[in-house]
């Protein structure tokens, strides 16, 4: 940091520049880049001023915290306890080196920064005037180039999966690290996503420590540590997944539809947890699928397309989700897609001319050409089925016993009996683990020659044929 010669305050007091962010890539420039200037909250001043380039001076209200960030809009004003804002209409160049000033009261500061490099943002080192290209962090301190920062953290989590199938699980076993600090408080929540239960606990741990979790099926952790000055190594929050039990599967593929419908995907959430769509991504294709609120539910199928509005038309139907994806397009001869959890992957398709004769789709569950969409009639071996049926008989005779069935299941399942034209003739529910038989009126309110029944949960349904004789 540089004073003038003949200022009298401390190095410490004085507020001085740690970051710029000239050049962000995935948003525009106004809502991205921003510049920090670290406090002290010893020191105080009626307003700071900035020059920039030698242009004339702009001032803000010297602000109460740890930290003042230049954005150019409220809007994008980073959230935390010692974080304040102010609003600037001057741009970071992108292609070119420029030069900032500071000075507020007896304090000044200066920084001349060379041409930037998209998606990297300058770091101060320290209190010097060497600048290093790291990753942004607006409105937390960098723990590997601020000094005096309080930063404990998780690092090199690791995990593996052991024991013998069950029906009550397996046990995962998982491994960390702490950096910056000997000892802290853990909050740890482990969720089973075959059953949606939540188990949540505090932990003290030491240096190197070792957690385990029973699963029946694939596992959602979070480890999260005490706030400090860099939170951003403070939680992990992850899926560790169970072969051939992922919570999330591709479903239905449509890569060469009848023009002008557009190419779609289907992805189900075979699990009982609730998954944020702002986590969920085709690895390497377009963005997220959706904003921090946004969710699909359990047992619940989304369609996934370029042009959602195109696709809606086609289907004609409004009870089935999409979502709008710049997904780019998809191979029709052959090619891949790989579905992600922020950065790992939990399920991947591959098809090539053999899989589907254009301009049908084909589910990568069943391997055979399928037209279905938001509907998911099996689960194949890649996902575990949320229910069972067990059937007295699939063929019924009119004098004989009733027909009787039993559901398997720790949620409740609608049961209905179709008749021969495909027509609702009955319905009922099956209550959550309840292992009683229900009788299915199929001598009373069937036809003669094939019936079906039907049994769903969320959007998964099984149908089963019933033959009644004479």
């Amino acid at each position: 940091m540089k004073l003038l010669p003949w200022l009298a305050v401390s190095v410490s007091a004085c507020p001085y520049f740690v970051e710029f962010f000239p050049d962000p890539v995935d948003v525009p420039d106004k809502e991205g880049e921003f510049v920090e200037i670290r406090l002290d909250s010893a020191f105080a001043a009626d307003s700071l001023e900035f020059f920039v380039d030698g242009k004339a001076a702009f001032a803000v209200p010297y602000p109460e915290g740890e930290r003042l960030v230049l954005v150019h809009d409220s809007a994008y004003c980073p959230s935390g306890g010692g974080v304040a804002c102010a609003v600037t209409a001057v741009s970071l160049p992108n292609s070119r080196e420029c030069a900032w000033k500071l000075r507020a009261g007896t304090c000044a500061d200066s920084a001349l920064l060379p041409a930037p490099k998209a998606g990297k943002a300058f770091q101060r080192r320290g209190e010097t005037d060497d600048w290093v290209l790291a990753t942004a962090t607006p409105g937390y301190a960098n723990a590997d180039y601020e000094s005096g920062i309080r930063d404990c953290g998780l690092v090199s989590v690791s995990a593996r999966l052991e024991g013998a199938d069950t029906a009550v699980g397996r046990v995962f076993h998982v491994e960390g690290w702490l950096a910056g600090c000997k000892r802290a408080d853990l909050r740890v929540r482990s969720q089973d996503m075959s059953t949606g239960v939540w188990r949540e606990e505090s932990r003290e741990v030491a240096g190197n420590f070792r957690l385990e979790f029973p699963a029946r099926g694939s596992l959602r952790l979070y480890l999260g540590l005490p706030e400090d000055d860099f939170p951003l190594n403070n939680v992990v929050d992850t899926l560790l997944l169970a072969e051939g039990r992922s919570p999330l599967v591709i479903s239905e593929v449509h890569h060469c539809p009848q023009e002008p419908v557009p190419e779609w995907v289907e992805v189900y959430n075979a699990s009982r947890s609730v998954l944020p769509l702002s986590r969920l991504r085709f690895c390497g294709r377009g963005g997220v699928w959706g904003q921090t609120m946004d969710s699909l539910s359990p047992l619940q199928a989304v369609l996934v397309t370029k042009d959602s509005a195109e696709l809606r038309a086609h289907l004609g139907f409004g009870d089935v989700r999409i979502v709008q994806v710049a997904m780019g397009y998809l191979n029709n001869s052959g090619g891949s897609l790989s579905l992600c959890f922020d950065m790992q992957v939990v399920d991947s398709v591959s098809w090539d001319k053999s899989s589907a004769t254009c301009p049908e789709g084909f589910s990568p569950l069943s391997g055979a050409p399928e037209n279905t969409p938001g509907f998911v009639p099996k689960s194949g071996a890649k996902a575990e089925d949320p229910f069972t049926l067990v059937f007295s008989s699939r063929v019924v005779r009119a004098k004989g016993p009733p027909l009787r069935v039993r559901v398997d299941a720790s949620d409740d399942v609608v049961l209905r009996l179709l008749d021969s034209a495909g027509r609702d003739v009955w319905k009922t529910v099956a209550p959550a683990n309840s292992s009683a038989w229900h009788d299915v009126p199929v001598k009373d309110r069937g036809s003669r020659g094939v019936n079906y029944v039907a049994a769903r949960l969320g959007d998964f349904e099984k149908v089963v044929g019933i033959v009644l004789r004479p």
